[in-house]
């Protein structure tokens, strides 16, 4: 059934989409069914900060007689020494484990020494 061009009130899918059906807002099949997924699979921040809370608990408790409690692969770029920084305010005491395969940036480099020389 060809139907006359159309875009979502709410998100930016169209009739590009042959399966794509809209409400009498305007609104799509994939933002109705977003919204009901949304319901059932996301949580609330303070549900998330509940679960993240209980989980660094059962980590230091299942660890507290060992030297480390994770360990964090770190490339020094953004996203490893963020978890590693992460690891250090959550009171984790984190292995920080680089392998250099020969690919590291001067930055990398030096985001690793730097955090080997400040134990982070």
């Amino acid at each position: 059934m060809n139907q006359a061009y159309q875009m979502c009130s709410r998100c930016v899918m169209d009739t590009t989409d042959s399966d794509i059906v809209f409400d009498a807002d305007g609104v799509c099949n994939h933002c109705h069914q977003y919204s009901v997924r949304q319901k059932q699979l996301i949580q609330s921040p303070e549900d998330k900060q509940a679960a993240l809370d209980q989980l660094i608990a059962e980590i230091k408790e299942s660890s507290k007689d060992k030297p480390y409690d994770c360990i964090v692969g770190i490339s020094g770029g953004v996203d490893s020494s963020y978890v590693a920084y992460m690891a250090k305010q959550w009171g984790l005491r984190g292995l920080l484990v680089h392998l250099d395969n020969g690919w590291n940036s001067e930055l990398a480099v030096k985001n690793v020494e730097y955090r080997e020389l400040y134990g982070l």
